[in-house]
């Protein structure tokens, strides 16, 4: 698992907007992400609707992030840590090995704790996604496989009732396995893992697979390879049609600098640069009609913004007017349907 560039991130300048960029409060989707700023300084879960933000989990005891939405819209599920310091930067993002996971209402009622920290022997948990189904939830876990003889501690593919019960490792081999998504039929899932011939690979050496789901004996299987390069491949999602898969793409090193929005298609062709601005782009997200794809961003100010590109035939940037006030930053976007 990669860890987020939070200093990077705080302490570079934003030294320009493309001149195409155009500023825009979105009417046809809201958007949930998670947001620190200066005076905040913890990390909580937001819901934009294109004129305000309402705080969901409004519990400044904990940092709150990775808001990911069920299928239905009905629930979303995040990762809080305990609170660290009282500024800004004591409080990153991605604090997989304190993660508890929760469950909410869309509206941030009924918080439920569904994975404690260090539950199932699990050294750091992170990424989770719900089913399309509402029945699992998919992530990634950094545990043993005793079952499969692997004594070691590795990153690997989990999955588990909606409640966050029976955990099952999917993940067969021995190594590095990340950032899982599943199709929208729920029979594949896409991930970032290492070639077998870059088993000790480091970053830049990260491909983008993707594996048939068997549900009857929770594993995945028929890996197939989707990116070919020597650049850091992460953060895959499939559209909800089911047409493209669209994921970030940079050296690791430029990740906090400039990184792109990729996508392909599910069987590895039309690989397409959608976004390429010598910015910062980050952990994209499909709209629900499968047209633009949400991400973060180095937007307007010094920190990062939300942003949307054209998720087909790519450009069309557009910033949301959220705009970095007050030394925001904001991550890890999903649109919803109003």
């Amino acid at each position: 698992m990669k860890k987020f560039l939070f200093l990077f991130l705080t302490c570079i300048s934003f030294y320009s907007c493309v001149k195409d960029t155009i500023i825009s409060d979105d009417k046809e989707f809201d958007v949930i992400y998670d947001k620190s700023d200066a005076t905040q300084a913890v990390i909580q879960i937001f819901r934009y609707d294109g004129s305000e933000e309402h705080n969901l989990t409004q519990d400044l005891n904990y940092n709150f992030w990775w808001p990911r939405v069920s299928f239905d819209e009905k629930k979303f599920l995040c990762y809080r840590s305990l609170k660290k310091g009282p500024t800004q930067s004591e409080n990153p993002t991605n604090d997989y090995e304190n993660a508890e996971l929760m469950t909410f209402n869309i509206d941030g009622s009924d918080p439920k704790v569904i994975i404690t920290k260090g539950q199932y022997g699990w050294k750091a948990q992170g990424v989770a996604k719900f089913s399309p189904d509402g029945n699992h939830i998919l992530m990634a876990a950094l545990c043993s496989d005793s079952l499969r003889g692997y004594t070691n501690v590795q990153w690997r593919l989990v999955v588990t009732d909606i409640n966050g019960n029976n955990p099952k490792i999917i993940s067969p081999q021995n190594k590095v396995y990340a950032d899982p998504a599943w199709s929208p039929d729920g029979k594949k899932v896409v991930y970032v893992s290492l070639p077998d011939d870059k088993l000790n690979g480091w970053n830049d050496d990260f491909e983008i697979f993707v594996s048939d789901y068997d549900e009857a004996q929770k594993v995945i299987n028929n890996e197939v390879r989707l990116t070919h390069d020597s650049l850091y491949c992460f953060d895959p999602c499939w559209s909800y049609d089911g047409r493209y898969i669209a994921f970030t793409s940079c050296h690791f090193l430029n990740t906090p600098f400039d990184s792109d929005i990729v996508r392909v298609r599910p069987d590895g062709s039309e690989q397409t640069t959608l976004l390429n601005d010598n910015l910062s782009n980050g952990v994209p997200y499909w709209t629900p009609d499968s047209k633009r794809l949400y991400f973060h961003t180095l937007g307007i100010g010094t920190t990062f913004s939300i942003a949307s590109c054209d998720g087909i035939n790519g450009g069309d940037k557009k910033i949301l007017r959220l705009g970095g006030a007050n030394g925001a930053l904001y991550s890890s976007p999903q649109p919803i349907k109003k």
